[in-house]
């Protein structure tokens, strides 16, 4: 009965020509996050919000999951159509800090960022298999590997992995793979994900002691001070990168991010179900700012410069002329 159900709610919305990103899950709604402004060269993007504390890192009483419904999702394009089809690449800012206009600003910002290539990106579970609640900070799409966590079973199928909807798997067109994450920056605790992962994040974490990973836990932390970078190294949509974290701050910078269409996920970082004290049941809503702001790389950038001189040499001589 269910899945008759389903198939009719599906026939319907093919019926009404909706768009797949507001695609249909027997569990739940799947997300349809709202789109930025295309990010040009030179150009900057900013929202506001509220988000919770603890979404980006725990998921419900279960400890160290994305919490799907309740974190914030945006899908930004990098670079305008010429951009796409010509492989441009742009350096990308991407910053997200507690809004300190507000009683409650976020302090403990994170944000995870996937990429669905040169195709513009659906997300969703559009055949209402697959879809959990809970997603994984650094894995990309279907086919993301992992095993230690899958979404919720009911109503879900737990072999596509804690990121299953957001790959080809789960109906969405996040590029398959461990390629379809970009990168990631947490300015809460580390800790170790559903999936085994290693999180890393400014402080160290109860479940995460040694802190491994990003930035050193104190004095007796062989990797005190030390930036590591938190960026896909195998994608080949982004050249590098790395994160700069300070409390109530997460800054990622990515180098040579190649146009195309992007999802973003971010809230509060409260991880270790309240082990580290951070209360994360509590003052769910806390205030952001994110901004996104992208130049063209290097070469591009001396190219650019040579247009505007060439442009201002045009103008000097009509002006000579007349």
């Amino acid at each position: 009965m269910q899945k008759t159900n389903i198939k009719m709610h599906k026939a319907i919305l093919a019926a009404l020509g909706i768009s797949a990103a507001l695609a249909y899950s027997n569990q739940a709604a799947a997300i349809a996050p709202p789109s930025l402004p295309v990010l040009t060269a030179g150009s900057i993007d900013t929202v506001t919000g509220n988000a919770p504390k603890r979404a980006w890192s725990d998921y419900g009483t279960n400890s160290n999951y994305g919490w799907t419904h309740t974190a914030q999702f945006r899908i930004f394009q990098v670079g305008n159509a010429d951009d796409l089809l010509a492989g441009t690449r742009f350096d990308v800012s991407v910053d997200l800090k507690g809004n300190l206009g507000s009683a409650t600003p976020m302090n403990s910002p994170a944000f995870s960022i996937w990429t669905s290539g040169t195709t513009a990106l659906v997300a969703g579970a559009a055949n209402g298999a697959g879809y959990g609640h809970e997603w994984s900070q650094v894995r990309g799409g279907y086919g993301d590997g992992g095993v230690a966590g899958n979404p919720s079973t009911v109503g879900g199928n737990a072999t596509l992995g804690s990121n299953g909807w957001l790959g080809t798997g789960g109906g969405g067109n996040i590029i398959d793979g461990h390629n379809g994450w970009i990168g990631y920056a947490n300015a809460g605790y580390s800790f170790t994900n559903g999936d085994g992962d290693k999180i890393q994040g400014l402080f160290a974490g109860a479940t995460n002691a040694e802190n491994i990973g990003q930035y050193g836990g104190g004095v007796s932390d062989p990797l005190n001070g030390t930036t590591i970078t938190n960026v896909n190294s195998s994608s080949p949509y982004v050249n590098s990168g790395s994160a700069t974290l300070s409390t109530g701050e997460a800054i990622l910078n990515l180098s040579g991010l190649k146009a195309g269409y992007y999802l973003i996920g971010y809230a509060g970082a409260c991880a270790d179900n309240n082990s580290n004290g951070q209360a994360c049941a509590t003052g769910q809503s806390q205030a952001y700012n994110l901004s996104i702001a992208a130049v063209p790389v290097p070469g591009a950038v001396w190219l650019f410069g040579t247009a505007i001189a060439g442009f201002l040499g045009l103008r000097r001589n009509k002006k000579i002329a007349a």
